[in-house]
């Protein structure tokens, strides 16, 4: 299914604490995963890694837990194409040239590359809670590759 709206792990966990804490807010979680099992909503297994990485926390919050019983159902399932290895090298050249390599560096550690060219080759969307007041930014990439 082409046009899905692709999930940042920052969007699980701040939308866990607030504005849909678990668990007084379980209906939206089970609104959103039906949104997930009819193909509307997805993400990468990278930014689903960030998420489980809370559970090495001394305190998990809940949605570690929650995101750890549906990973199956969260992630595309499809590995990442040649042509999204190809965008990814683009999307790392334009942060090098605009932001510099320290910037970049840290930028190309986790699943931000990745979500924003499987959403950009799928004609769908990046849902992250980042916004642009700071360099190298989800928003700021997406923006300057026409992803929405």
């Amino acid at each position: 299914m082409k046009g899905r709206y692709w999930v940042d792990a920052n969007s699980y966990i701040w939308g866990a604490r607030d504005p849909y804490p678990m668990p007084g807010a379980m209906a939206y979680w089970s609104w959103f995963e039906k949104l997930v099992g009819a193909g509307r909503i997805t993400s990468h297994w990278k930014a689903i890694q960030e998420v489980l990485d809370g559970e090495k926390k001394e305190q998990p919050e809940q949605i570690v837990s929650w995101v750890k019983t549906r990973r199956d159902k969260l992630v595309d399932p499809a590995p990442d194409s040649k042509e999204c290895q190809e965008l990814v090298g683009k999307l790392c050249q334009f942060s090098y040239e605009k932001f510099g390599s320290v910037k970049t560096v840290e930028f190309t550690k986790g699943a931000d590359l990745f979500l924003i060219a499987r959403a950009a080759l799928d004609d769908g969307a990046v849902v992250t809670q980042e916004s642009v007041k700071k360099l190298v930014r989800i928003p700021t990439v997406c923006e300057a590759f026409n992803v929405r």
